[in-house]
């Protein structure tokens, strides 16, 4: 006997689904009684969960059980009463999209159902959980189950992957990327085989983007509420506070919408909505509207850094999570952090004598012997400070420097830090109180540099650290090892640039070396420019100028000097870097009251006539005071010499 292509198709869909097991054996139970455990399943999650395939499913287990299941779709019933259509034997009536059958709600609850013969079973299938009365009426309580329809499993990707013939390696990533969201792996799956040598991401998949973004925005009654959405989608958590700094006054209406969503969860700071919805939503308004994705950022950052401003302690680290979370918005970026774990997972503690084998011991797996001894000898000098990272699965550890509090001796133990030093010294002066900083060991037990509970909270930290040193003026990093680029493209983010005249191999390993020169920067600045990087933008960059050294220094006094009255040469001084001044106007005062301080010392007249009240010549100058040429130029030369000393000392002092 020839089938029909109702029977193949049906039997596809068998072949493609998979997991919803426990949804499953529900009803197999309840068919197994003659007096069912409930009447009525309600099944509810967002578009694309796989309602729709869960009724297939099930009608299947009626017909093994040898009925006729009824199967409606609220979009193609009129929302008046109705009567199911007849079946042999007991009912099994399964109805879809129940949405759009909301006015007959209480009619169903109170009319249809209790209606049905005592051994029926009803499943209820829509995007919102049931309504108050399905619980005022305590004798629901017992022959009512609800089931919020979740994400698939690891596992049940993996089986609907191979079903559809994907290659293994392939498997992880589509479930990392789809979350286990059915639909999203549906279509995944089908451009991956129309595709196969296509990217396993959302990034370049405007199509499957837009298909799930009609499924969460399906309910949005407006523009607003569309907005609303995408800012809860940006923002790790969302709070009614939030949403007015991001859109307005009518927060309290909009918040109200997203708790009822129901992909939106509640969390101890807010709400926030499920994985894949974030990256849809996310995903769709940067690829359709980019300055609105960047007008939005900025909203959601300035309301958190406000916060991260006025805070200190715990908290303030809880609002620089906050921020750091924005960080997804790059992707180049985000890839560095175990947002699974973010905030969480391990907290930062001081090593204590306890630790101390356990964090030699990853230094020599990681870095070899030579790296363990030098370890070993840093945790017993003044100025290194060891911490740990502790979690429930997680243990790592860093070892930060000061070697400003160290003796010569400390810092030529150590070649890495010898080398960052000599560069110290190499490009100019530091003031007394100027700190440096130097991140010299970092590793994750179980994961080394790469992403992890123990880094997510090393970065944190390190972030909440910068905003809080304002003595702060040179911050090296020195513990990454491996792939250089990877290092560097982490830490340009953050405003390091790289110093490969710094990189030392220790054994078998080679450290990199990364600098961010603080000196004449501000935590506002910084922060800005971060910002703009985690949107994609090309930030305005300072050019990167090194502090000059004294002899540097010393002949860019006498250019400035022979350019005192010419703003637009003063522009170019290599000066505007230093500590001197921001502006060429403010450069020439400083050199003009420099040279005032020296009224009562005998090179005074010289500098007076040369450059304050200055001669059109230097020989009408020398005319002036009665010296002849060479002895004016020896003076001069002179009082060029104590007016860089003067200069100098302030420039070391910030005086």
């Amino acid at each position: 006997m020839v089938g029909t292509v109702a029977g193949r198709l049906a039997e596809a869909r068998r072949r493609r689904f998979v997991g919803r097991a426990a949804e499953i054996e529900l009803l197999r139970a309840a068919l197994a009684k003659p007096d069912p455990d409930f009447t009525v399943l309600y099944v509810y999650g967002p578009g694309g969960i796989g309602k729709t395939a869960l009724l297939g499913a099930l009608a299947q287990v009626a017909s093994e059980h040898g009925l006729e299941p009824v199967r409606l779709d609220g979009r193609s019933v009129e929302p008046v009463p109705f009567t199911p259509e007849p079946r042999q034997g007991r009912l099994v009536l399964l109805i879809d999209t129940y949405e759009a059958l909301a006015p007959l709600d209480g009619w169903v609850r109170e009319t249809l159902v209790p209606s049905l013969p005592e051994d029926a079973v009803v499943v209820l299938a829509g995007r919102s959980p049931p309504d108050g009365g399905w619980y005022s009426d305590p004798a629901w309580r017992d022959l009512l189950r609800v089931v919020r329809l979740g994400e698939l499993s690891a596992a049940d990707v993996r089986d609907f992957a191979r079903a559809a013939g994907l290659p293994e390696a392939l498997h992880r990533r589509l479930a990392e990327v789809t979350h286990g969201h059915p639909l999203a792996l549906v279509l995944l799956a089908d451009v991956l085989a129309t595709s196969p040598g296509a990217d396993v991401g959302l990034t370049d998949a405007p199509d499957v983007v837009g298909r799930l973004v009609e499924c969460f925005m399906a309910d949005a009654p407006g523009d607003r509420h569309r907005q609303a959405l995408q800012v809860c989608a940006h923002a790790r958590f969302t709070t009614e506070q939030l949403l007015r700094a991001a859109l307005g006054d009518d927060a309290g209406g909009l918040f109200a919408w997203l708790r009822g969503l129901p992909f939106v969860e509640h969390g101890p700071f807010g709400i926030f909505p499920h994985d894949l919805v974030r990256d849809v939503v996310r995903a769709d308004l940067r690829w359709r509207d980019p300055a609105g994705f960047t007008e939005m950022h900025h909203r959601i950052r300035d309301h958190l850094l406000a916060h991260v401003r006025t805070t200190e302690g715990r908290e303030q680290y809880r609002w620089v999570i906050d921020v750091c979370f924005l960080i997804q918005a790059n992707p180049l970026a985000a890839e560095f952090w175990d947002w699974d774990r973010l905030g969480s997972a391990a907290y930062l503690d001081l090593a204590g004598p306890a630790d101390r084998a356990a964090i030699l011991e990853l230094a020599a797996r990681y870095e070899g012997p030579e790296a363990a001894a030098l370890l070993d000898g840093w945790l017993d000098r003044p100025g290194a400070v060891a911490a740990v990272f502790r979690g429930p699965d997680s243990f790592g550890f860093s070892l930060v420097l000061r070697p400003r509090e160290m003796s010569e001796e400390d810092l030529a133990f150590d070649p890495v830090v010898a080398a960052a030093w000599r560069y110290v010294r190499e490009c100019g002066p530091l003031r007394a109180n100027d700190e440096v900083v130097l991140a010299r060991f970092f590793m994750d037990r179980d994961h080394y540099q790469g992403p992890s509970a123990t880094r997510n909270t090393a970065m944190i930290r390190q972030i909440q650290r910068l905003i809080a040193s304002p003595d702060l003026a040179l911050d090296f990093v020195c513990a990454f090892t491996g792939d250089v680029d990877r290092s560097e493209s982490l830490l340009s983010h953050l405003g390091y640039r790289r110093l490969p005249e710094v990189d030392v191999q220790v054994g078998a390993v080679r450290y990199s070396a990364f600098l961010r020169d603080w000196r004449g920067r501000t935590v506002r600045s910084w922060l800005d420019m971060v910002g703009e990087r985690e949107v994609g933008l090309s930030a305005p960059v300072v050019p990167w100028t090194p502090p000059l050294s004294r002899r540097e220094f010393a002949e860019a006094v006498r250019r400035a000097l022979r350019h005192l009255h010419a703003p637009d040469r003063l522009a170019t001084s290599p000066l505007l870097d230093c500590r001197l001044a921001d502006d060429p106007a403010g450069l020439r005062d400083a050199l003009r009251r420099a040279m005032e301080d020296l009224r009562g010392e005998q090179v005074f007249p010289v500098l007076d006539r040369t450059y304050l009240r200055a001669a059109q010549t230097q020989e009408r100058a020398a005319e002036a005071l009665s010296m002849s040429f060479s002895t004016y130029r020896r003076h001069l030369a002179r009082g060029i010499a104590r007016l860089v000393d003067v200069l100098w000392s302030r420039e070391l002092n910030d005086q």
